[in-house]
């Protein structure tokens, strides 16, 4: 089997389950989406730590950190925690660092394997093409959080979203020096691209959707868990982060299969 073209497929697979809340009625969508969203934040955090068992250096933390963060992703999604959360916005903010800062260390370990240390020029542009957007996000959304949110949230949201931009941002000069080390031993970075692509997305995904819809990020929260199209925004950079762990985990398998499959044929 291509893994290549077994990636590629998959991911085109899994706009199903991320789309079907848009179809399904609302009372079965809302329970669809609860039961979604820590399903496969659960199961994309098995993954890494399956991954991680497959490497005996740097890449073996990475993806033990990588694992911990998934499982931290969980909680913003259990719903009978929100009311605890809008009472408490420190500890929000204590718990994204917190998880934020597995994927920090993951980033990390991730750059002690790589000696490439030159970002082509197409990859200073995607940076570039990443911080004009994270200046625009914080451009859109923090003068309405300084001019109508109340005092106890002003500093905690801040915090959130410079970190989200901040993130997001830290990550691209990471996935770039990775591919470029990969294309170097000639080996394939496609699985990795797909999983911090997922990462980006679902950090960026609500900034985004609320610019282009123009609802206020304030009402973005009662988007969730009811089928809306930021669920299958949602959804699908979850599912694209369990696509790229699946194959990436199966990627050497796979290759030396279709290694012994052409020695026997010639």
């Amino acid at each position: 089997m291509n893994p290549r073209s077994f990636l590629k497929a998959l991911i085109l697979l899994m706009l199903v389950p991320a789309l079907l809340c848009l179809l399904l009625p609302d009372s079965i969508a809302r329970s669809y989406t609860r039961i979604m969203y820590p399903l496969i934040l659960l199961l994309s955090g098995i993954l890494a730590m399956r991954v991680s068992t497959i490497y005996t250096n740097w890449l073996r933390n990475a993806f033990v950190f990588l694992s911990l963060f998934l499982v931290l992703m969980i909680f913003p999604h259990i719903d009978f925690l929100w009311s605890f959360y809008a009472a408490h916005p420190l500890f929000v903010v204590l718990l994204q660092w917190v998880t934020y800062a597995m994927l920090v260390l993951c980033s990390i370990y991730v750059l002690k394997v790589t000696e490439v240390r030159q970002i082509s020029v197409k990859g200073w542009l995607l940076i570039g093409a990443m911080l004009v957007t994270g200046i625009v996000i914080l451009a859109y959304h923090l003068p309405p959080l300084f001019q109508y949110y109340p005092a106890i949230y002003k500093l905690p949201l801040t915090l959130i979203y410079i970190l989200d931009v901040a993130i997001v941002i830290m990550l691209m000069p990471v996935v770039l020096l990775y591919a470029q080390q990969m294309q170097a031993e000639g080996r394939e970075s496609i699985t990795f691209t797909t999983i911090v692509s997922g990462l980006i997305l679902s950090t960026i995904a609500v900034y985004l959707y609320v610019i282009v819809t123009g609802i206020q990020l304030y009402e973005a929260p009662f988007l969730f868990h009811t089928g809306s199209a930021l669920d299958a925004l949602y959804l699908f950079s979850y599912l694209l982060i369990v696509a790229g762990l699946y194959v990436h985990g199966k990627y050497d398998e796979w290759g030396f299969a279709q290694i012994e499959q052409a020695l026997a044929g010639g």
